[in-house]
């Protein structure tokens, strides 16, 4: 009998607390509802503005591009001042729009043989794609436009970030291009491990086989 009326306590006190708490559980159900209802809206919206963003990159590429091998140099020139305007309003937001806006804008700036400024768009659409496979493409191409510039310390830095992507699929050249820099810089013994890591890891590719032959050169000169 005891316990009959223990069992029968419990379950009024379990009554009693869910009804105490329906109204609390229900806003709690309310709350989630409305925060999964927002976090669809911004992923939707975000979604739209990347769409917009992309379309208006593609848009402006085509406009400087189009029937352009007909144009001057000078026509060229403006063209491409006015495409790199308009990127500005692109270049500094983040996610795939960051990433194609600085892409485009470093391939301009590259053309105009301002090196500098293109291998500052390649890094920043590299840091905007961290988790793409953009990014060691585009360290790669930072880092062929410092090299275009003369600044060997951040072109190894590029290539150095490069090499850090095992997957990419350039990454033999990366590793050998990074040889070369610290050969001009002075480093033969860190050029010296960069060839001889490469040609080791792949020996019948033909960037390794470049690297033996330097790693022949370099130790001639000894």
């Amino acid at each position: 009998m005891d316990e009959k009326f223990e069992k029968t306590t419990v379950g009024e006190k379990v009554a009693e607390f869910v009804t105490s708490f329906r109204s609390i559980l229900l806003t709690v159900v309310v709350v989630v509802v409305v925060v999964l209802g927002v976090y669809g809206t911004v992923a939707a919206v975000s979604a739209s503005n990347s769409e917009k963003g992309l379309e208006n990159i593609d848009s402006i590429s085509y406009v400087m591009t189009k029937d352009s091998a007909s144009l001057s140099d000078e026509e060229l020139k403006g063209r491409a001042d006015t495409a790199l305007a308009a990127l500005s309003a692109y270049v500094s937001k983040s996610g795939i729009v960051g990433v194609r806006s600085n892409m485009l804008a470093a391939e301009i700036y590259y053309s105009q043989k301002d090196y500098e400024k293109a291998a500052s768009a390649w890094k920043k659409a590299a840091e905007k794609g961290k988790k793409s496979y953009t990014a060691p493409l585009a360290y790669f191409n930072a880092a062929v436009a410092y090299e275009e510039a003369g600044n060997t310390d951040e072109a190894e830095n590029a290539y150095r970030q490069v090499v850090a992507h095992k997957d990419f699929d350039q990454i033999a050249h990366a590793k050998f291009s990074l040889g070369h820099v610290l050969e001009e810089k002075g480093s033969k013994d860190e050029a010296v491990a960069v060839y001889t890591e490469l040609y080791n890891s792949v020996p019948e590719d033909s960037w390794a086989k470049l690297a033996k032959s330097r790693l022949l050169v370099l130790e001639e000169n000894e």
